[in-house]
């Protein structure tokens, strides 16, 4: 079904729900197949911060707990779930400070003991967004019965995206970064061994397994979960956001997630080279194992200074001025690139900069 039928059904009161169920299950299997998991695997959800709190709330917590994060390069959405679940339920949050720039795998595989429940980590970081080594944290958790939760807004879509070869438990994106689809729509993979286990925090009817039950048929004492991470499912969908994720996912996978990969890294590396070589502080520096679809300019340490700040802020007025789309985030300028950029808009961007020094 396209968009518009649909916005012109619900514009002259024409039920199509059935169809638009049907479109959700395809959109369920086409995600899964996306990122190498299985339908039961995934949940259709709101957005990322959703699938972060439907995680951190499912656990049973204990006293003692802990969570283990880098709070200097998660998005607060990433921050506000476990600071409410510290403060219920008395646990420990095990904070990694960030190296350089970069989530530090070998702190976080320190951090990680017997009492911790989850792991929470970003696939690539908002900004300065680097990379993350995830499999060394994977083993870690592994050894440890730890949850491994991946925050893959910035990854999936642009980079290749396979749950088991990164080992983690729990995955959650929304549609409207990479995938380019809109607001209001995400996804949350939890292994299935996992989610069988987890206890959802609400329930709704799509979170129960009613058999052949219509969707209106009452329900009395007992109810039966849904297998897998169906079960976290809440409320009604949003069949605008399913309809534009499920068509911009087929294109996606057609290009293929390595091609996409390649193409978008090579651009960045480009970006960030010609950057450099304009003498413009680059994080991270040289392009590397860590570069993927951002390229962020400026220094965390300095960030916050007026004259740092005046200068980024100078920068990105220069380029926006000149309809380069660009955004700063938390004092540093932010690249943020997909498969539709290219290198001509590379370069264009790099004698601008080399314009504004001027």
């Amino acid at each position: 079904m396209s968009m518009e039928q649909h916005l012109d059904n619900r514009l002259n009161g024409l039920n199509d729900e059935e169809r638009m169920m049907q479109l959700v299950e395809r959109t369920r299997s086409r995600f899964a197949k996306f990122i190498a998991a299985d339908k039961d695997e995934v949940a259709i959800t709101k957005n990322a911060s959703e699938g972060i709190n439907i995680i951190g709330n499912a656990i049973d917590w204990r006293p003692g707990d802990n969570v283990v994060l880098c709070r200097q390069l998660e998005h607060a959405n990433n921050i506000l779930p476990w600071l409410q679940i510290r403060d219920k339920h008395r646990i420990e949050l095990r904070i990694v400070e960030a190296d350089a720039g970069a989530i530090p795998y070998d702190a976080f595989v320190k951090a990680i003991d017997s009492r911790t429940r989850i792991v929470t980590v970003s696939t690539v970081t908002m900004v300065p967004g680097f990379k993350t080594a995830m499999e060394p944290i994977a083993e870690a958790c592994k050894r440890a019965g730890a949850f491994l939760l991946a925050d893959a807004s910035q990854s999936v879509g642009i980079l290749d995206t396979d749950v088991t070869r990164l080992g983690v438990d729990g995955l959650v994106a929304s549609s409207y970064k990479g995938l380019m689809g809109l607001y209001g729509l995400g996804f949350l993979y939890c292994r299935r061994e996992w989610a069988d286990r987890l206890s959802p925090a609400y329930l709704a009817r799509f979170s129960v397994d009613l058999g052949d039950a219509p969707e209106s048929a009452p329900i009395f004492d007992s109810v039966k979960l849904r297998a897998g991470a169906p079960r976290f499912e809440i409320g009604h969908y949003n069949f605008a956001g399913v309809i534009a994720v499920y068509a911009s996912i087929g294109q996606l996978m057609e290009i293929g997630t390595l091609a996409i990969e390649q193409s978008v890294t090579s651009v960045a590396r480009r970006l960030a080279s010609g950057l450099l070589d304009l003498g413009l502080p680059v994080c991270g520096g040289a392009p590397g194992n860590h570069t993927g679809s951002i390229v962020a300019l400026g220094d965390p340490e300095l960030a916050g200074s007026r004259e740092f700040d005046n200068r980024i802020h100078s920068l990105h007025e220069h380029l926006s001025e000149n309809q380069v789309i660009v955004s700063v985030r938390r004092g540093m300028l932010r690249f943020s690139l997909h498969l539709y950029n290219t290198t001509d808009e590379v370069d264009r961007v790099v004698a601008l900069a080399k314009n504004w020094l001027a």
